[in-house]
């Protein structure tokens, strides 16, 4: 009879380890990635002062984006990359970048593949990584950006990449708003009964905290501290690890989606950008 109910326990024991192997990751990526592809019977246009532009990630993987000039008869001398957050497209974050516009930098604001006109699937940082890579490689090879002049830009899920870019090519400045430290920290806050072992089958790694220390230029966060989705202190953990110059901007009472509470933060990272070293 105890036989019987070990050799049940271990079968059970299995099947559910093989369910977490193969369906957490699965999971994963359906919380990570929320694109909001664009209705092909509804054109787009671009928003006012801004114009389409595409290029490729991968072979068959075209990118569409936004690019706004502060001055359309020469380049500003700033660009400034903006990567989004992981839910919908690039059109609930031009305003934004309008206003960044407006304040005298050039902007590439980008979608991720599978959001909005941008071709293929998200699947998981690598992908998320790529797609950065040929943003970069637009504004450099295409538009002739220096990449030292080129501030990174990064909101949410959009954080991980920048702080990757800072990492692998030389920047003015990077902005991380509302950052991920780590996927590991980000679970361990939001589930913390969740098993260590279960926790390690996650396939994204988002170790900002891991690598932001190694970043080529200065380095802003701005967090709320109301955030409801991403912790401010996970905010404070990515600025700790940052090396000097470094700025840290709390916005009291600031939920996730800055935007929400005013521009306090656009204000705050354009000065920055204009003067990451004072």
């Amino acid at each position: 009879m105890l036989q019987r109910i070990f050799g049940f326990l271990t079968a059970l024991a299995v099947f559910v380890g093989g369910m977490a192997f193969v369906g957490v990751p699965v999971l994963e990526r359906r919380l990570t990635f929320l694109p909001v592809a664009a209705d092909p019977a509804r054109p787009w246009t671009p928003p006012a002062g801004a114009q389409d532009v595409f290029f490729d990630s991968a072979p068959g993987i075209t990118l569409h984006g936004w690019y706004w000039r502060a001055d359309p008869a020469k380049p500003a001398p700033i660009t400034i990359l903006y990567s989004h957050g992981n839910a919908d497209n690039v059109v609930p974050f031009a305003p934004e970048a309008a206003r960044l516009a407006a304040a005298g930098f050039d902007v590439l604001l980008f979608d991720y593949r599978g959001y909005g006109r941008s071709a293929g699937s998200s699947d998981d940082e690598s992908t998320l990584f790529s797609d950065g890579r040929a943003a970069m490689d637009y504004l450099v090879r295409q538009r002739g950006v220096p990449p030292q002049s080129i501030a990174h830009y990064g909101y949410s899920l959009g954080s991980v990449l920048a702080a990757e870019l800072s990492v692998t090519y030389p920047c003015r400045a990077v902005v991380l708003l509302a950052p991920l430290a780590s996927m590991s920290i980000h679970v361990s806050l939001l589930f913390p009964w969740l098993p260590e072992a279960l926790r390690g089958l996650a396939r994204n790694r988002f170790d900002t905290v891991g690598k932001i220390a190694r970043a080529n230029c200065p380095v802003m966060v701005i967090h709320g501290d109301r955030d409801e989705v991403i912790d401010v202190a996970q905010g404070r953990a990515v600025w700790a690890a940052a090396r000097e110059p470094k700025r840290l901007v709390i916005i009291p009472g600031g939920p996730h989606w800055l935007g929400s509470a005013g521009n306090t933060h656009i204000d705050a990272a354009t000065a920055f950008i204009r003067s990451p070293h004072s």
